[in-house]
């Protein structure tokens, strides 16, 4: 299988994986125009994701960008269920298959039934910080992993599937499995692109998109496909 992913403990079932090239999706021609979208992206903005961007700026200037290419309609920092006054951490993005979702979703926020409807939810850190672990400014000594914060994100909001990314590499993260922390899939979006091999942005697309989240006119949710 390609280099490009990483299918870190299992997390699609490998023969699964190698049947991709076979769905029915894979040959969809908006990959390709999503594909050169996201490199003209990368290219207008390598010399600025170079600068180290933090959070809000790889949201901004990133994130929001390869979401609309791939065809989301995405929220941005949420009230998780409890409202505005809940403590719990807001997730940075909101993922609905279409604008027709979230507009009926909309009367819900600050309710778990908000979320009802969302394909997903995503943590997303600096540009090309450690998914591992991060500094939490209030002790020298003191890390913190950001995949506990998608085991939370998923826990509150009931949603089935997390992403975390520092903008370059993302890691797809299912609700039953999310709190083991070490179990997801994980591509390098910059590698993809860069790749030579057009193919190795498929494996991207085919897991990341709406499609591979929700599903589409020719089956159901890809992700659901490898996870079985």
């Amino acid at each position: 299988m390609p280099e490009v992913f990483n299918n870190v403990n299992t997390f699609f079932v490998d023969d699964r994986l190698e049947e991709m090239p076979s769905f029915p999706e894979w040959e969809a021609d908006r990959i390709e125009t999503a594909r050169r979208e996201l490199e003209e992206l990368h290219e207008k903005r390598e010399n600025m994701l170079g600068e180290e961007l933090d959070e809000l700026g790889t949201q901004y200037y990133w994130i929001s960008y390869v979401l609309r290419a791939l065809g989301y309609c995405a929220s941005v920092s949420e009230p998780p269920p409890g409202g505005l006054e809940s403590e719990d951490p807001r997730p940075d993005f909101t993922l609905f298959f279409s604008a027709e979702d979230f507009r009926r979703a909309v009367a819900l926020r600050g309710r778990r039934e908000y979320f009802a409807s969302a394909l997903g939810v995503m943590r997303v850190l600096p540009w090309d910080a450690s998914l591992e672990e991060y500094d939490t400014g209030e002790d020298e000594d003191t890390t913190y992993s950001p995949a506990f914060d998608v085991d939370r994100h998923l826990r509150n909001t009931g949603t089935n599937w997390g992403i975390l990314t520092n903008g370059r590499v993302w890691r797809l993260y299912h609700r039953e499995s999310s709190g083991l922390m070490d179990t997801f899939y994980e591509i390098d979006l910059v590698k993809a692109l860069t790749s030579p091999e057009a193919a190795d942005f498929k494996y991207f697309w085919l897991v990341f998109s709406p499609e591979g989240l929700g599903g589409s006119e020719v089956g159901g949710a890809i992700v659901q496909r490898l996870l079985n």
